[in-house]
């Protein structure tokens, strides 16, 4: 009992070193959490400060998605505090990209408005020129110089969310995942409400994950039935998001999205609740619940444990763009389990073997068969496991195996 229970810590104790090495003090005793870089756009003529989280003390062939977040002096700290949360097994570990401010009206709206709630907006409209600087240049930028995954995630709040909703419907590709807290949907007469009509059934959506987050402006005055009647300034908001809503209920079908309203929180308020519950949204694809069945093995057969594997690492691939596999360790660490812990031979080769399939070039595959098989008795399947071994790469330990099988 106490050996099993010995070898569990050991592979959730795995799972959690693997996703929460970083925002760890240094050796002056400070917490940094990145760093502040830039690059000169050509297309918007200025220089663009960048600010950085990339995990720390991770092995140096380890690639990560990105999350690129706009309005970095308000929300990169909270998406880094959310993200440190959420790992390992809620969310990829990834790379935090935020965009500091020159211009934000300038860069989030996608129509010149000159004028609008009591306010100059001269410089509005140009979204198209902000994507095109996120898409040429600052998205090559970053992939040169970070070790990115590709896999890219955007986060904006209120103009920055139609921002993210503008790119969505208009330019699908730039990004996978999509994350729009209280959008101004209002902007210019529900410009972009208006388009999204048109837009969705001519775009392909397929494998891109939308989160809307709606917050309720108006307080306990809040009634769905007679704001969407109401023609008045402080229900825009929330009628250009319900209206929103509709046309994305309509399409159901061809999105993977969520829409999720929240009665307690104002415009302001709602940031960090839609943070969180919208980055579990978009990476709805990522947790691997099915690997914990491995806690309860005498419920389920040896295919019941190992096809779930097949089946999430499989979906992993699709939505990382390249082969992912689980970890080796892991799954010789759970076979492990199930072999000394409960004694369930069969159970216990099928995820050898499942190594074996994920990982055929390297010797330390057969090497576990060969263990396998040797403290089974299978004295001659045992060693033509061990020969492989020793054909792939000259293992030592085979050459040690053999040798004292043979004796």
């Amino acid at each position: 009992m106490k050996n099993y229970r010995f070898i569990s810590t050991l592979i959730i104790s795995f799972l959690y070193l693997k996703g929460t090495a970083q925002l760890k003090p240094n050796s002056d005793k400070q917490i940094i959490i990145g760093k502040v870089d830039s690059l000169y756009s050509e297309i918007l003529k200025e220089q663009r400060e960048i600010w950085v989280q990339v995990p720390q003390n991770t092995d140096s062939s380890e690639k990560f998605p990105v999350i690129y977040v706009l309005d970095a002096s308000k929300n990169f700290y909270s998406v880094s505090a959310i993200l440190k949360q959420l790992l390992p097994l809620k969310i990829p570990n990834s790379i935090i990209v935020g965009i500091a401010n020159t211009d934000r009206t300038r860069d989030f709206t996608p129509t010149n408005v000159p004028f609008q709630r009591g306010h100059e907006s001269k410089t509005s409209g140009g979204a198209s020129n902000f994507l095109k600087f996120f898409e040429q240049e600052l998205k090559p930028f970053i992939n040169s110089k970070y070790p990115t995954e590709n896999n890219n995630t955007i986060i904006g709040h209120s103009t920055g969310g139609l921002f993210v909703l503008y790119t969505f419907l208009n330019y699908e590709a730039v990004f996978d995942n999509y994350l729009a807290i209280d959008p101004s949907l209002w902007w210019d007469q529900e410009y972009l409400v208006n388009e999204a009509q048109a837009k969705i059934n001519t775009k392909n959506f397929k494998d891109k994950s939308l989160y809307i987050a709606v917050a309720n402006s108006l307080g306990e005055a809040m009634d769905t039935v007679n704001v969407r009647r109401d023609k008045t300034v402080p229900t825009e908001q929330i009628r250009a998001n319900l209206k929103f809503h509709d046309i994305l209920v309509k399409h159901n079908g061809q999105l993977n999205f969520k829409w999720e309203y929240f009665k307690n929180e104002d415009h302001g308020s709602i940031v960090i609740p839609a943070q969180y519950n919208g980055m579990r949204s978009v990476f709805s694809w990522f947790p691997f619940y099915e690997m914990w069945r491995f806690n309860t093995p005498k419920k389920y057969s040896a295919k019941q444990l190992t096809e779930p594997y097949y089946r999430h690492y499989e979906k992993l691939s699709k939505r990382f763009k390249r082969k992912v596999k689980p970890d080796w360790q892991l799954v010789n660490d759970v076979g492990s389990y199930l072999l000394k812990g409960y004694k369930l031979h069969e159970k216990a080769l099928a995820f050898f073997e499942m190594n074996l399939d994920f990982y055929p070039e390297q010797s330390k595959s057969y090497m576990a068969l060969g263990d396998y098989y040797a403290l089974q008795k299978e004295k001659a399947i045992a060693i033509e496991y061990y020969k492989k071994a020793l054909e792939i790469d000259g293992n030592l330990e085979a050459q040690t195996r053999l040798f004292k099988l043979k004796e």
